[in-house]
């Protein structure tokens, strides 16, 4: 009985070291800006307006703690967790960590694409803080509306042609 235990305990640790083999610990990147808190924040906030495919997760005004989610093509995508720290009145510190939705980073193509978006996060918190935070226009006018319907229906008629003119002389070649 104790010989049992013993193994189950060795396949245990076997199981566990072989999880995080090869494993890379989430890319992190600490800047130091010359801009107090408040503006800085604010630009955290809304860098998900400057960025694709980020959207805003969760955030802690009192902590100054903001979690973003961001989707990637072939993955699931990364969480972007940045955390905000006042140095003095005139500058702040930023703290940004890449981490996958699922999984941990194990390819180097991988950590290249976070890289990336490290880089694109940055990029977005100077510009919002650089030009101010952008307006999305969401509002469609009705002539933008109209000229998209007319082109669906353009393009719908046209591949029903086509099916139809491809069926027609297949019938011709094998009556």
């Amino acid at each position: 009985m104790v010989s049992v235990i013993y193994t189950e305990e060795i396949n245990l640790q076997i199981k566990k070291s072989f999880i995080m083999i090869g494993a890379i610990p989430n890319p992190t990147k600490s800047i130091t800006i010359d801009f107090p808190i408040e503006k800085v924040r604010n630009s955290v906030k809304n860098i998900d307006k400057r960025m694709q495919f980020c959207h805003f997760r969760e955030g802690n005004d009192m902590f100054n703690y903001y979690k973003f989610s961001r989707n990637e093509v072939l993955s699931m995508g990364v969480f972007i967790n940045i955390n905000l720290t006042s140095i003095s009145n005139t500058r702040t510190q930023i703290n940004i960590e890449i981490a996958r939705k699922i999984g941990a980073f194990d390819e180097w193509v991988e950590v290249t694409k976070a890289n990336k978006h490290m880089e694109e996060t940055i990029n977005s918190i100077a510009n919002n803080i650089q030009y101010g935070i952008p307006v999305v226009n969401t509002q469609r006018t009705q002539v933008e509306s109209s000229d998209g319907i007319w082109s669906i229906l353009f393009g719908t008629l046209l591949g029903i042609g086509l099916l139809f003119g491809f069926f027609w002389v297949l019938s011709l070649i094998y009556p």
